[in-house]
């Protein structure tokens, strides 16, 4: 027998052992590539899961910060209407007043100095045809002081600007300007260069519209007075009553970056179109292929927000290519892989709920004191007033909150100490207030409060809470400084159709509680409201506070 006839590789269960291994080989190879397939496209999920949810955060965060803008530009938009109102009132109680009794009131308000944005400020005349000799002559004999009752006389030829014949002319008869570059000319007609200022002689309606003088471009608001204060219910009976227009010009560049503030990456286009004209306000640096949301403001005004589009998809976001990358190189432990990527997908979409939770928060709170904002502020003022009309017997409180002398705690103590005072005086108003009520703050040194009270109980209640409570001895710099700060309240109550009648109500309140000698309160009721000439000649039960005015309780002034 031969050597070669027993060799090992001829063994029948020798070739079977060596396919064993050959296939057992084959087989780990396939399921290292399967393990290898698996791993890679559960990390190809999990980041296109991670891009996603990023990206409907990034979408939501955009939503919230043009809400929360749009809303601050109604506010401040709202807040201009509170002077218009206020000089409506003047108007309306001195229907032939003098440029320098304008010019008296105006200081007396405050109105450069509360309103930054505030350019031009006046009283316009309708002027027929005919009685443009006497107007002129008027002019000549008492010209305007555009600059304060204390400054020079506009002397100056009398040239209506632009030139032509009209059946009637718009012209200042009294007016206030900032600067010498605000300054507009007397003879300017009004009408010639705002179509719609005519038009609302006869609906009795405010109208915002851009007004463009040469290269100037600033935006107008122009409301209608009446005598006794409000408008007629007919159209003839508006004209007949009619007496002009207040009119206040705005520079839209400051009310754009009031809006802005806190978003410095955002920019805002600020639009008008109708009626054939086209306007557009800009603030800030437009980003290329910037990403925009639009808000309708009505009668023609638009917001669009325009921020840096966020990078999307798997390869845009690092996230999600860090997750792509480490799930591939790591394919062979899938199993760990799978737990991986499933722990990371439920944190972050925890992560996206607690970033929404934050945005949102954010969008409707004051950063310094953790009140509500402006934009929960008219949230809040809706729903409570859809629910007052719904339940008789009901009301809303609006009480609007001012820290007498604050400016001057702020120039002497520091703007530190200044924080401090408004965080400490935000929590005892919290504390003060029930747990339904809401407070909030506006900014600089202003809160409001906003109540439900039944009509039997006292408005007098909240307001004198709030006033004792806030003049409390404060303690500031870890007890090394003690500050007794008091407050002027303005408290509006009653039933409102919109919550800008409800605070413009208030704000005059506290306008009177001003005037009154501060650290007091004054109520008016909703009753008077249309009668603005009776609701500031008119006074009842003035109530002041001892430590204001010695020992012993004297009446504020508040209106009921």
């Amino acid at each position: 027998m031969s050597a070669t006839a027993t060799a090992p590789a001829t063994h029948p269960s020798s070739r079977a052992l060596l396919q064993a291994l050959r296939a057992s080989r084959h087989g780990a190879l396939a399921v290292g590539l399967l393990l290898t397939l698996l791993g890679t496209t559960a990390a190809l999920v999990g980041a296109g899961a991670v891009a996603h949810s990023e990206d409907q955060q990034s979408r939501l965060a955009d939503h919230l910060t043009s809400a929360g803008v749009a809303s601050t530009l109604k506010l401040a938009l709202l807040h201009e209407e509170d002077l218009i109102v206020s000089a409506s009132a003047f108007m309306s109680a001195n229907p032939v007043a003098s440029p320098a009794q304008f010019d008296r009131w105006a200081a007396s308000v405050g109105a450069m100095r509360r309103y930054p944005e505030l350019q031009n400020v006046g009283l316009v005349k309708l002027v027929p045809a005919s009685g443009l000799g006497a107007f002129e002559a008027h002019v000549s004999a008492e010209p305007l002081r555009p600059f304060g009752a204390s400054a020079p006389p506009v002397r100056g030829p009398f040239a209506v600007i632009p030139p032509g014949q009209r059946p009637a002319y718009c012209f200042a008869a009294a007016g206030l300007a900032r600067s010498r570059g605000t300054f507009l000319p007397q003879s300017l007609d009004y009408c010639a260069l705002a179509p719609t200022l005519l038009a609302t002689r006869d609906t009795g309606k405010a109208e915002y519209a851009p007004f463009v003088v040469g290269s100037s471009r600033m935006l107008g608001v122009e409301t209608p007075v009446y005598r006794n204060g409000s408008a007629p219910l007919t159209v003839g009976a508006r004209r007949r009553a009619f007496l002009g227009w207040l009119g206040v010009l705005l520079a839209p560049e400051e009310v754009l970056a009031r809006a802005r503030e806190g978003h410095p990456f955002l920019a805002l286009r600020f639009k008008y179109d109708r009626g054939g004209q086209r306007v557009t306000f800009t603030s800030g640096t437009i980003p290329d292929n910037a990403e925009s949301n639009f808000v309708d403001l009505h009668n023609g005004w638009t917001v669009q927000s325009l921020t840096v589009p966020p990078a999307r998809g798997v390869i845009g976001n690092w996230r999600a290519r860090l997750m792509l990358v480490g799930g591939t190189l790591l394919s062979a432990l899938i199993g760990m892989l799978v737990f991986t990527l499933a722990s990371g997908r439920r944190r972050a979409l925890e992560l996206v709920a607690e970033k929404t939770r934050e945005l949102s928060y954010a969008a409707l709170h004051d950063p310094l004191t953790g009140l509500a904002n402006r934009a929960l502020l008219l949230e809040s003022a809706e729903r409570m007033l859809s629910r007052v009309d719904r339940t008789p017997g009901l009301g809303v409180n609006a009480l609007f909150i001012d820290i007498d002398g604050f400016k001057e705690i702020n120039d002497t103590l520091g703007h530190a100490a200044g924080d401090e005072l408004l965080q400490v005086l935000a929590g005892r108003l919290r504390e003060t207030i029930r747990a339904s009520d809401v407070a909030a703050r506006l900014g600089g040194d202003e809160f409001v409060v906003l109540a439900e009270i039944e009509h039997a109980a006292s408005p007098n209640v909240l307001p004198e809470r709030i006033v004792a409570r806030l003049r409390e001895p404060i303690e500031l710099d870890q007890g090394r400084k003690v500050v007794a700060a008091t407050v002027s309240v303005g408290v509006a109550v009653g039933e409102f159709a919109h919550p800008s009648e409800l605070l413009r109500l208030a704000d005059l309140a506290l306008y009177e509680a001003k005037a009154a000698g501060k650290d007091g309160y004054v109520v008016f009721d909703a009753a008077v409201q249309g009668d603005l000439h009776a609701l500031f000649e008119h006074t009842a039960h003035r109530v002041a506070h001892p430590h204001a005015r010695g020992a012993g309780a004297h009446p504020v002034a508040g209106i009921t």
